[in-house]
């Protein structure tokens, strides 16, 4: 996986010797990455530090790559630049998420060992768009804003406007 680091580790050991691991995954790596993204052939640039600070255990990382994924609107591929960075404070229970400083973001570990592969994994989906769409130059797909404009303006119905066209009728 990254430089000698198994697929499941002990963060907090991890944590405790303040280690450093950087390297690139194979985007295909990723099973679940799959159905979000087109094609899986590229790589993905890992960095991890642990460490302890302010009493907390924690990871903090950064992932960068550039995925292919199918734009929403024209349902053509395109590239998607990711680059995004996270610090996670470790907790096992309530009481400890709840003195987590602010800006750790609570990671749960429910056992000792954690698949590290699956946190690094999770973090790539959030950081994918929930829709991904081309810049409006690009798209092969033109809008034009003013039939959108108008079509948002005609579809403002309410039920008073309904009734006030029934109250016209009958006049």
């Amino acid at each position: 996986m990254l430089s000698g680091l198994p697929q499941t580790v002990d963060l907090y050991r991890l944590a405790m010797a303040g280690e450093s691991h950087a390297g690139r995954i194979k985007e295909s790596v990723f099973k679940r990455l799959g159905s979000s993204v087109r094609q899986t052939e590229g790589w993905v640039d890992v960095s991890l530090q642990f460490g302890e600070e302010q009493g907390v255990y924690y990871l903090r990382g950064s992932l960068a790559g550039e995925f292919t994924v199918v734009c929403q609107r024209c349902m053509n591929p395109m590239d998607l630049p990711v680059d995004t960075r996270f610090l996670f404070g470790f907790v096992r229970n309530k009481e400890e998420e709840s003195r987590l400083p602010e800006e750790f973001e609570p990671l749960w570990i429910e056992q000792v060992e954690v698949d590290l592969l699956a946190v690094i994994e999770d973090e790539l989906l959030l950081a994918l768009p929930m829709a991904a769409l081309h810049s409006p130059t690009e798209c092969l797909v033109q809008i034009d804003s003013a039939v959108v404009n108008e079509q948002a303006e005609s579809d403002r119905t309410t039920p008073f406007s309904v009734l006030a066209a029934l109250t016209r009728n009958k006049h």
